[in-house]
């Protein structure tokens, strides 16, 4: 049970990080950023796998068997994050292309964030999720974030992870808009 939301977090992680260029609109230099935390995700397993081989060579066989055992058959990890990091990849690399087009065309000449989504800075616990949830879709506050609540407690992976998300992807609404 704790596996399923564990391997769909690890499936989502590269994704989030293209759909994090594309809310956010960073500069080239943030999107590089970004591309490199999906590289260097997608290879992590394999550079794990790589460095259990090394220590299993270097202290032979009787040194701590488990955690050697546990590098070696990280690579299985590779199954999920290596398509997640490509479709992160994928997704980061339009993001800039998408970029330099708007760049070039001027199309948001305000300065704000083309964003449909803040973060609540007036009613806000921890990251202004909840609250910006139920303004969006006129639900109780309460009940948003007593359901977040029972959701990080069945699923404590996803929900942690998706919060994480959005607290990275979702600007803060401007103090003009919070008053």
């Amino acid at each position: 049970m704790i596996y399923s939301p564990l391997l769909l977090t690890l499936l989502l992680i590269g994704p989030a990080l293209a759909s994090i260029a594309f809310l956010r609109s960073p500069s080239i230099r943030g999107h590089l950023l970004l591309l490199s935390v999906c590289i260097f995700y997608g290879i992590f397993p394999l550079l794990l796998t790589w460095g259990g081989l090394s220590l299993t060579e270097r202290f032979g066989p009787s040194w701590h068997r488990d955690i050697v055992t546990g590098m070696f058959f990280a690579h299985w990890l590779a199954i999920f994050t290596i398509p997640s990091a490509i479709l992160g990849a994928i997704g980061l690399l339009l993001s800039l292309i998408l970029k330099n087009q708007r760049s070039r065309t001027n199309a948001n000449i305000s300065g704000r964030p083309t964003t449909f989504f803040y973060r609540s800075r007036r009613h806000k616990v921890v990251a202004g999720l909840c609250s910006a949830i139920s303004q969006r879709w006129k639900l109780s506050i309460l009940g948003v974030r007593i359901v977040t609540v029972i959701l990080a407690i069945a699923v404590p992976g996803l929900v942690l992870s998706l919060y994480v998300w959005g607290w990275l992807a979702f600007p803060l609404e401007s103090s003009i808009e919070a008053h």
